[in-house]
C-alpha cells in the first residue's frame, strides 16, 4: 500500500493537483493521509475538499479546517487568516462542513499517530523546537507521528528520554523505517514556509517500509490570480511565491 501524506493544503487546487499527479507518476496511490488545514488562505476550498472527499483517505482536523465551520473561534487567528476563513466558511456545501465537523483531531492506525499541531496539543501547538518535540515524544506511544501546522518539512529522532534531535527531511531519498521512534512533517503542500515555493509532501510505502520525501513546482501565478479575484488578503498572496 502507497499512501500519499500531505499537510498544510489550504484550498491550492493547483499545489494539491500536481502533488497528486506527480506522486500517481511513480506508482499507484492507494490512500491519501491528510494531516490537516486542507482548506484556509487559498482560493479552493470546495475543490480541494472533493478530492480528498472522493479517494480514500485518512484525515484529521487542522485549526483553520475547525475554524472555517466554527468549531473554533477566529478571533484566535491574525487578521489575515480571520479575513481567509471567514470568505472559506461560505464556500462550503453542508456534506463538507459536516466532513470537516466530524473529522477527529489525532487518529492512530497500525504503528503511526496522526495529528495537525502536536501529539500533546494536535489543534495549535507548533513542534518547533526541542522542548515541544520532547513533550510530543511523550505523548504518543506509536513508532512514528505525522505531523504539520509549521509547514516547514522536518525528522525528529528521539535519541534519548531527555535529548532530542531535529534533521531534515532529505529530498528523493528512499528512508527505510524501524523501530525507532521518528516525529516526521511532510511540509506543506499549498504554502511551504521554508523558502522554497514548490509544494512538499511524502510518501509512505507500507510493503517496503519507507517513506520519502518530495517536492514539486505547480503554477503559483494561477492560484495567486484567484485570490486576487475574491480579494483574499494580499500577503497571502504574495508570500506563494517566496515560500514563506
Amino acid at each position: 500500500m502507497r499512501a500519499l501524506i500531505v499537510s498544510d493544503v489550504h484550498s491550492n487546487l493547483e499545489a494539491f493537483q500536481a502533488v497528486i499527479n506527480d506522486a500517481e507518476a511513480r506508482g499507484p496511490v492507494d490512500e491519501i493521509w491528510s494531516l490537516g488545514d486542507l482548506i484556509g488562505y487559498g482560493p479552493d476550498p470546495a475543490a480541494v475538499m472533493e478530492i480528498l472527499m472522493g479517494r480514500p483517505h485518512q484525515a484529521v482536523a487542522g485549526n483553520h479546517d475547525l475554524a472555517s465551520v466554527g468549531k473554533i473561534s477566529l478571533e484566535d487567528f491574525n487578521q489575515y487568516a480571520y479575513a481567509a476563513n471567514k470568505w472559506t466558511s461560505g464556500q462550503l456545501s453542508a456534506e463538507q462542513t459536516k466532513f470537516i465537523e466530524d473529522q477527529e483531531i489525532r487518529l492512530e492506525f497500525d504503528e503511526f499517530t496522526m495529528v495537525h499541531g502536536s501529539p500533546r496539543d494536535p489543534v495549535w501547538e507548533y513542534v518547533v523546537s526541542q522542548r515541544t518535540a520532547l513533550a510530543s515524544f511523550r505523548h504518543f506511544d506509536t513508532f512514528w507521528c505525522l505531523l504539520g501546522h509549521s509547514h516547514i518539512p522536518f525528522i525528529c529522532h528521539s535519541t534519548s528520554e531527555e535529548e532530542v534531535t531535529f534533521v531534515e527531511f532529505p529530498l528523493d531519498v528512499e528512508l527505510t523505517l524501524k523501530t525507532n521512534r521518528l516525529i516526521i512533517n511532510p511540509g506543506s503542500v499549498g504554502q511551504p514556509r521554508d523558502g522554497d515555493p514548490r509544494a512538499s509532501f511524502a510518501v509512505y510505502d507500507s510493503d517496503r517500509s519507507t517513506i520519502v520525501h518530495h517536492r514539486v513546482e505547480y503554477d503559483i501565478r494561477v492560484t495567486q490570480d484567484k485570490m486576487r479575484a475574491v480579494n483574499l488578503p494580499a500577503p497571502l498572496v504574495d508570500r506563494l511565491s517566496a515560500g514563506q
